[in-house]
């Protein structure tokens, strides 16, 4: 497992966040946007041994509630179970493998749309159930496969094989 720089991290995740807040509502998958915040912490969080998950998902995920929603808290909380259910999964199975990060995705993505259900009641909203679950199919699919390309995408950062040229981690079996 390699490691992540934050002055990787932070730009990677901060490029995420003004993707995210700039996506129209309706860009997705039956009319639902996919939140790439949350499929980029669990796939840094299952990735790197660095709490870069943890920490870029708890700040963007607070940013994200102050940019785009009437509660502050539940996307910032969101993530941070997120990181903890990744985390465990980044310590038992090969980094290589992509289906880890499909489980963490269909995980997660219940649990956010629920903080941010729940969140709105205990606010004193007055939305149904029904409606925090009509775009939940949509969004594990998205979140899944969002999260496998992301994963191909960032396990080239650590996962490097013996007969590079300029290879100089440790021998990966």
């Amino acid at each position: 497992m390699s490691s992540m720089r934050w002055y990787i991290a932070a730009p990677v995740f901060f490029a995420a966040f003004i993707i995210q807040v700039s996506l129209p509502s309706g860009a997705g998958l039956w009319g639902y946007s996919p939140n790439l915040l949350l499929c980029m912490t669990c796939v840094f969080s299952f990735l790197y041994k660095e709490p870069y998950g943890l920490i870029m998902g708890a700040v963007f995920g607070a940013l994200l509630d102050v940019a785009t929603s009437w509660y502050f808290g539940p996307q910032a909380i969101s993530f941070v179970i997120a990181f903890l259910i990744a985390r465990p999964f980044g310590k038992v199975f090969n980094h290589e493998w992509f289906l880890p990060q499909i489980i963490i995705a269909a995980i997660a993505t219940p649990i956010n749309v629920f903080l941010m259900w729940g969140m709105g009641r205990l606010a004193g909203g007055l939305t149904h159930i029904r409606f925090a679950l009509e775009p939940l199919p949509a969004l594990l699919i998205m979140h899944c496969a969002l999260a496998v390309v992301l994963h191909f995408i960032f396990v080239r950062t650590i996962i490097r094989h013996g007969i590079d040229r300029k290879y100089y981690g440790e021998i990966m079996m």
